[in-house]
């Protein structure tokens, strides 16, 4: 581990209560960024491990739920709608519903999910809708807390089982995990996660995969910067037309 500086000790002194849980995960994260070729500051680490030791849990997202709740219980949702859920790439699309109108859509997505959270919350932010069809994205947040692919992917088995259990015959479309700036130390981690997906995909007829990956690099291969914010990992609205370019085609064939 690399040495403390000293501007971080008091973060550090501040953590001494969960320092043993927080230690495992720095480790795991230099080992991660290590393992693709991805430098990381001390910081970095610091601040990543923090924020996983706490973004685990799976009713971490509670409060947003049960706003959710409330904007239904003002203004109910109208029937035969489509849902879009999943991670923040879902709650920081502004213009879906101009970008796929005249369809009726509900955007549900929430804060940094994993799709463990969704799960979790199933009852609360898919069931109720009843929507004609869903469209997914959520994993890279999962990918980034460390979980392996593998793993990953028994949570989405896990959320599609849900869906044809409580809402049979509805349409699941899911956004592959995209390339992003701020986690290049994951690229072969959301590759493989993504490959999965997508053979699943092709042996069920009710879900649908559609990759954003390729449509976000640039010619050498890298996370295309002018598709980003700032944070280098939420897309800005000239990755969202990419996304409407790649999704639009999928409901008009529902």
């Amino acid at each position: 581990m690399k040495k403390l500086k000293s501007t971080l000790l008091l973060i550090f002194l501040a953590t001494t209560a969960c320092s043993n849980s927080i230690s495992d995960l720095e480790d795991k994260i230099e080992t991660q960024a290590a393992k693709n070729n991805v430098e990381m500051s001390y910081a970095e680490i610091k601040k990543t491990a923090i924020y996983l030791d706490t973004w685990g849990k799976k009713d971490f997202y509670q409060e947003t739920i049960d706003e959710f709740k409330e904007v239904d219980k003002a203004t109910p949702p109208p029937d035969d709608l489509i849902l879009f859920t999943g991670s923040s790439s879902i709650r920081f699309w502004s213009s879906l519903k101009e970008d796929m109108a005249p369809h009726t859509v509900l955007n549900r997505g929430f804060g940094g999910a994993h799709i463990a959270h969704v799960n979790y919350h199933f009852n609360e932010v898919v069931k109720p809708y009843k929507p004609k069809a869903i469209v997914f994205f959520c994993g890279t947040n999962d990918l980034a807390a460390l979980k392996s692919p593998s793993e990953t992917f028994s949570d989405f088995k896990t959320f599609y089982s849900m869906v044809k259990k409580e809402l049979p015959g509805t349409k699941l479309i899911v956004i592959g995990v995209k390339p992003t700036i701020a986690r290049e130390y994951l690229i072969q981690e959301e590759k493989e996660f993504n490959n999965l997906i997508s053979i699943l995909a092709s042996e069920e007829d009710l879900l649908t995969y559609v990759s954003v990956w390729d449509p976000m690099l640039t010619n050498e291969g890298k996370p295309d910067p002018s598709l980003f914010v700032e944070d280098g990992l939420h897309i800005n609205g000239k990755g969202y037309e990419i996304w409407t370019k790649l999704v639009r085609p999928q409901i008009e064939n529902l």
